[in-house]
């Protein structure tokens, strides 16, 4: 008699993560806006010119983190699809051998 496996998959688990990242995407393409706001808070040139070049690098990194965050998410959503799809597989392998 074979033993039922061990593996246990926690759905809420990952739908919640999906969602969580989804949030956490909106949050960070969100930022953009914030740079036209505090530029008129700057005041000198030079100050200016430092804050511009920290956010063309924030934007760069941020964007890039953006597009992880998807990918993460669109993982944990594969994920979570594949294992509920062989569960249910499997669901109907075993009541078809009783």
């Amino acid at each position: 008699m074979s033993k039922g496996s061990d593996l246990q998959v926690d759905y809420d688990l990952l739908a919640t993560s999906a969602k969580q990242l989804a949030q956490i995407r909106r949050k960070f393409k969100g930022l953009e806006d914030w740079k036209q706001e505090i530029s008129s808070f700057l005041g000198d040139s030079r100050v200016q010119s430092a804050m511009r070049d920290f956010v063309d690098n924030w934007d760069n990194n941020r964007k890039r983190l953006v597009e992880e965050i998807e990918e993460v998410g669109k993982m944990v959503k594969t994920t979570s699809d594949a294992f509920k799809g062989l569960d249910d597989d499997l669901a109907r392998t075993a009541n078809g051998k009783k």
